[in-house]
C-alpha cells in the first residue's frame, strides 16, 4: 500500500484526470449542441418560411403572367382575326357572284345579273348577325346595303366619315388598282346614332363594274373576344388553395373561384385591418404590377378568412386586373412539422453524445486504473528495493537509495509525460472532429468508430498542448483588439505538427494591423483553410507544397489572401463550396469547421465577406485563392 502523499496524489491524478476531462468536455459539447440545435431550428424555420414565400411568389407570378400572356395574345389577335374572317367571307361571296355571272352572262344584262347577285347575298348574316355584304358600282352608286335599304340606289362617291375619309372613293381606287384590299374608317352603327371604327374588305368584279364588301366593328369584335376570354378563364385553379381571379378597374369581379362574387362590385370591400382590398388591387394594377398582403375573405381549403399575399398585374387595354395569391397558413403548418422533426433529431443526437461520452469515460477510466496500478507496483518495487538497501547500508546508503528512487521516479514521470505529449493532441482533435463533423452534418457511424479507435489506440499518451485546444474550443464570444500576426502565429501553433509532417512551405507577408473582433472565430476560419489545403495536398500527392498567406490594408478594410498550389477546385463545384452541408470529402480527420460555417462567421460576426477563385497559369488550374475582406472598424 502506498502511504506517501505525493505518490497518492499522482496516482489519483492518473486515475481521474482523463475521465473528468472527458466528462467536462462532453458536458460542454452537449450544452453547445443543444444551444446550436435551438439556433438551427430558428434559422431553419426562418429559411423555410423565406423559401416558401419565394417559391409561392414565383408560382403565383408565373400563373398570372401565363393568364396575362393569354389575354394579350387574344387582344392582339383582334385585327388579324377580323381581317382573316372578312376576307374569307368576301371570297365566299365572290365565288357565289362569279357563279351567277357565268351562268347568266349570255342570257341576261349586267344590271339583271347584279340584281340576282344582290338578292342572293341580301339575307346572309354572320358574326352574331353583325356581319352583312354590301355592293357598290365603280361610279359610287349603292346597290346593296341590307341594314338600311333606303340608302340603296344613291350615289356616295363623295361621302366622308367624321375624319374626312372618302370611303366609297377610296374603295373604288382599291378595286380598280388592286382588285381587292382592306379599309379602316368610321361608320355609324345600325340602329345607333354613333360612329365606330370599322375594318372592311372589298373585292372587285370587273366584268360587272362593281365591288362586294363586308366589315366588322373593331370594338364589337374585341368585346366579343374579351367576353369569350373571360368565360374561358372562369374557375382557373391550380393547387388546393391557388386560383386566378379578374377584376375590372371599376371594382366589378369578372371571374372568381367563389361564383357568388362574379358580377359584384366590391370596391368597398375591407379586411379587419381596414385595408380596402379591391381598391388596392386596382391601384396596383394601374401601376403595372406588384405584390400586396391582406386578410382574404375566404381560403378554399377552410372556407374561412386567412392572411394572403397576392400578385396583381394590370391589362390596361381591357381595364382589368389579373390576380392570384397564396396563404401564410400553409407555411405555419410546415414549420410545426419541422419543429417536431428537429426535436426528435436533437434528442437522438444528445443520446448519441451521452453514449459516446460514457464509452470514452469508461475506457479512459480503465486505462487510468491500469496505469495507476502499474505505477503503484513500480513504486512499491522501488520502495522495497530502497528498504533492502537501507538495511544493508547505513545512512549514506539510505540517502543514496532515496536519491536513486527519486531519480527513477523523475525518469518515470518524464517518460510518461513524453509518451502523453503527442496522442493527447490526437484525442482532442478526434473529439473536436466528431463535434464539427456532426455540426456539418457528415458524422457517420464509420466516422464515429474511426475516431473512437484512434482515441483507444493513443490513450496511453498525453499532451501538454491540451490547454491550447481547450482555449480553441472556448465558448467565449467577447470581441477584443488583437494583432493579425498573433492570430496567424496561434493558428500555426495549432497545426504545427501537420506542417512538419507534410513538409509544407509557407510564404507570408503580414502587415502590422490590429482589429477589434472575435479572435477565436478567425482562428477557426484560418485553420479550416489550412486543413483544406492539407487534404488537397494529400489527395493530389503534390510534391512541392506551398501556401501563401498575405495580410494588408485596402481602403477601410483588411484583406487576407490565402492561396496554395494544390490543384484548385473543380469548376462544377467551386460555386457550391459555401453551401450548407456541402463537402467533397466522405471522411474528414481535421478540426475544420467547414466553408459554409467559415462564410457565416465572416459575414455575420465580422460583417465581412469571403470569396474563392482558382489560380490559373497558361489556362491550367494550379491552385486556389481565398480572399477574406474584414472592416477595420
Amino acid at each position: 500500500m502506498i502511504e506517501n502523499s505525493a505518490e497518492k496524489k499522482l496516482l489519483l491524478l492518473v486515475k481521474y484526470a482523463m475521465p473528468l476531462v472527458t466528462i467536462f468536455v462532453s458536458f460542454i459539447f452537449t450544452l453547445f449542441m443543444i444551444f446550436n440545435n435551438i439556433e438551427e431550428f430558428k434559422k431553419d424555420s426562418k429559411d423555410l418560411k423565406a423559401d416558401y414565400i419565394k417559391n409561392q411568389k414565383a408560382l403565383v407570378k408565373s400563373e398570372v403572367k401565363r393568364v396575362y400572356d393569354r389575354i394579350l395574345k387574344n387582344q392582339t389577335s383582334v385585327i388579324p382575326t377580323i381581317e382573316k374572317n372578312i376576307k374569307n367571307r368576301i371570297n365566299e361571296s365572290y365565288e357565289i357572284a362569279m357563279n351567277i355571272y357565268k351562268e347568266h352572262k349570255n342570257k341576261k344584262t349586267n344590271n339583271e345579273i347584279i340584281k340576282l347577285i344582290g338578292d342572293s347575298l341580301r339575307g346572309v348574316k354572320f358574326n352574331e348577325k353583325r356581319g352583312y355584304y354590301y355592293i357598290f358600282d365603280f361610279n359610287g352608286n349603292c346597290i346593296l346595303y341590307p341594314p338600311n335599304r333606303k340608302l340603296e340606289n344613291n350615289n356616295y362617291l363623295n361621302y366622308e366619315d367624321p375624319n374626312g375619309f372618302k370611303i366609297v372613293e377610296e374603295s373604288i381606287k382599291i378595286a380598280k388598282a388592286k382588285k381587292e384590299g382592306y379599309l379602316k374608317f368610321l361608320w355609324k352603327k345600325p340602329k345607333k346614332n354613333k360612329f365606330s371604327t370599322k375594318l372592311s374588305y372589298i373585292k372587285a368584279i370587273d366584268e360587272l363594274g362593281i365591288y362586294i364588301g363586308t366589315g366588322e366593328y373593331v370594338k364589337d369584335f374585341e368585346d366579343s373576344i374579351k367576353k369569350k376570354t373571360i368565360e374561358n378563364l372562369q374557375n382557373l385553379r391550380y393547387g388546393l388553395n391557388n386560383f386566378v381571379f379578374l377584376v375590372d378597374y371599376n371594382g366589378t369581379y369578372l371571374s372568381h373561384l367563389k361564383k357568388d362574387y362574379v358580377g359584384l362590385n366590391r370596391m368597398d370591400l375591407q379586411d379587419k385591418n381596414g385595408i380596402y382590398i379591391t381598391k388596392k388591387i386596382i391601384d396596383t394594377a394601374k401601376n403595372g404590377d406588384g405584390f400586396i398582403s391582406y386578410i382574404s375573405t375566404i381560403m378554399p381549403e377552410t372556407n374561412k378568412p386567412a392572411q394572403k399575399t397576392t400578385y396583381v398585374k394590370g391589362f390596361d387595354k381591357w381595364q382589368i386586373a389579373i390576380a392570384s395569391g397564396f396563404y401564410s397558413k400553409k407555411i405555419e403548418e410546415q414549420i410545426i412539422l419541422r419543429e417536431k422533426s428537429l426535436n426528435k433529431r436533437n434528442s437522438e443526437y444528445i443520446l448519441k453524445i451521452l453514449f459516446i461520452s460514457i464509452i470514452i469515460t469508461i475506457f479512459l477510466f480503465a486505462i487510468s486504473l491500469y496505469v495507476s496500478y502499474y505505477l503503484e507496483k513500480y513504486f512499491l518495487k522501488y520502495r522495497k528495493k530502497i528498504f533492502e538497501e537501507m538495511e544493508k547500508n547505513k545512512k549514506k546508503d539510505l540517502i543514496l537509495a532515496h536519491q536513486t528512487k527519486m531519480v527513477a521516479m523523475g525518469e518515470m514521470i518524464e517518460n510518461i509525460a513524453h509518451q502523453w505529449r503527442q496522442p493527447l493532441s490526437v484525442i482532442t482533435t478526434s473529439a473536436s472532429g466528431m463535434q464539427l463533423s456532426k455540426e456539418m452534418g457528415i458524422l457517420t457511424d464509420e466516422n464515429q468508430k474511426e475516431s473512437i479507435d484512434i482515441i483507444i489506440l493513443n490513450a496511453n499518451h498525453l499532451s501538454q498542448t491540451i490547454d491550447d485546444f481547450r482555449n480553441f474550443l472556448s465558448t467565449k464570444h467577447d470581441a477584443k483588439t488583437f494583432e493579425l500576426q498573433a492570430v496567424y502565429n496561434k493558428t500555426l501553433k495549432l497545426i504545427s505538427s501537420k506542417l512538419k509532417s507534410n513538409e509544407i512551405q509557407i510564404d507570408t507577408n503580414i502587415e502590422d494591423i490590429k482589429i477589434k473582433a472575435y479572435e477565436n472565430e478567425l482562428i477557426q476560419v484560418l485553420m479550416n483553410l489550412f486543413n483544406n489545403s492539407f487534404d488537397a495536398f494529400k489527395i493530389r500527392n503534390v510534391k512541392d507544397k506551398k501556401i501563401n498567406f498575405n495580410v494588408f490594408k485596402k481602403d477601410k478594410n483588411v484583406i487576407i489572401e490565402f492561396s496554395d498550389n494544390a490543384g484548385g477546385i473543380d469548376t462544377e463545384l467551386i460555386t457550391r463550396i459555401f453551401e450548407p452541408y456541402f463537402t467533397t470529402k466522405h471522411k474528414f480527420n481535421g478540426t475544420g469547421i467547414g466553408l459554409y460555417m467559415s462564410q457565416q462567421i465572416i459575414n455575420k460576426q465580422f460583417n465581412g465577406e469571403i470569396k474563392v477563385k482558382n489560380i490559373k497559369k497558361e489556362e491550367n488550374v494550379i491552385g486556389v485563392m481565398f480572399t477574406i475582406k474584414l472592416p477595420i472598424n
